[in-house]
């Protein structure tokens, strides 16, 4: 047990061990994060106040042009107006009276053509012509349908629903009581196929740290999200078991992976990194979204421990980010000594519930 100094505040702790030259608490640890998150986010809102003042910039243009074009076409419009005043008021003079304004409005009163839009079915050829072309259609319908010659037939339209064209043709089987299939082989598996679409498969897959967070994880949708826990396992196990456990999984799956707690107690960094970048290539054997869940403390070990694990994970988000994978952590989440058991490695009841609640919001956000 020595006592040492931190670096940057100042403070003095009782540490097991040798520490550093240049110990740094884990309170300073954390500032650090939060001044890098924050460049971070002004880096980011500096590129959208740039995206934006460009994207004005074009509306404006857009909008100067389409008002020179309105103006464009007012003036021809006023120029065409003009010249229709000017050919009318161009004539001769007319004397009008009280007696010929009446005399004009009932004419014009009288001068209402009625027409009868049901004209051409009245006449015997159009009606001859819409029969025959009537009978046509059906008699095209009887070559394609496989219904008998006796049977009913049942007209299809285009705005028929799968569903009601099924009912149809039971209906016409109950009726003529020969128990004949009417519907034509394979349509009803591709009428059904096609109603049935597949969602898309999530796949949570991690150590012994995954307990109990199957109900959160797979409450939303129990038949596409699917926990698997591994215990005791490294990063290496996960890449041995990867294709197996994804056999299935369907089109572009959402794959979380929580591992490399068990790595930390017994490997070396280069070691890890080296487990990770061989994780990452068999992923992009497959065609899908991949996050990597980021490491959680463990209370029970020392501070050289936690500044491992806090190295990795640092690593991590910077090479997931080169890779093309995401990268969610949870340490700041997980300080509270309470969310773990009395072991200081596993979580307790309320950590797994934690840990389930914030893989599901990272799901519902992957997913949307």
């Amino acid at each position: 047990m020595k006592m040492t100094g931190c670096g940057s505040c100042g403070m003095y702790m009782i540490l097991e061990g040798a520490p550093g030259k240049s110990f740094v608490c884990m309170k300073c640890r954390l500032i650090e994060l939060m001044e890098e998150k924050i460049q971070g986010l002004e880096m980011q809102v500096e590129s959208l106040v740039e995206f934006r003042k460009g994207f004005e910039q074009i509306m404006e243009q857009r909008h100067e042009v389409s008002e020179g074009k309105s103006s464009d076409l007012q003036m021809e419009a006023g120029l065409g107006n003009s010249e229709g005043r000017l050919g009318e008021e161009s004539g001769q003079w007319k004397h009008v009276t009280k007696r010929t304004r009446q005399r004009k409005r009932r004419a014009s009163e009288g001068e209402i053509e009625l027409q009868n839009r049901f004209a051409e079915l009245e006449n015997e050829e159009g009606a001859q012509q819409v029969v025959t072309e009537g009978d046509r259609a059906r008699k095209k319908r009887r070559a394609v349908s496989p219904i008998g010659k006796g049977e009913e037939l049942m007209e299809i339209t285009p705005n028929m629903s799968p569903r009601r064209i099924q009912d149809g043709l039971k209906r016409i089987t109950r009726e003529n009581g020969n128990g004949k299939n009417l519907q034509p082989e394979g349509t009803g598996d591709r009428l059904e196929n096609s109603m049935v679409t597949r969602k898309r498969q999530v796949y949570v897959i991690g150590d012994s740290l995954l307990r109990r967070i199957d109900r959160p994880v797979t409450r939303a949708d129990p038949e596409n999200r699917r926990v698997c826990c591994l215990p005791g396992a490294k990063i290496r196990d996960v890449d041995l078991r990867l294709k197996r456990i994804l056999k299935g999984a369907g089109k572009n799956p959402l794959i979380i992976l929580h591992v490399g707690t068990n790595d930390t107690a017994r490997f070396s960094l280069e070691s890890i990194k080296g487990d990770y970048v061989r994780l990452g290539r068999t992923l992009k054997e497959i065609e899908a979204q991949v996050i990597f869940s980021g490491i959680l403390p463990v209370p029970r070990e020392g501070q050289q421990r936690c500044d491992k694990i806090m190295t990795i994970n640092r690593w991590l988000r910077q090479w997931c980010y080169k890779e093309g994978f995401g990268m969610y952590g949870h340490w700041e989440a997980f300080m509270d000594r309470g969310q773990f058991s009395r072991d200081g490695l596993h979580l307790s009841r309320e950590g797994n519930r934690l840990l389930g609640w914030r893989l599901a919001q990272l799901i519902k956000r992957a997913l949307n």
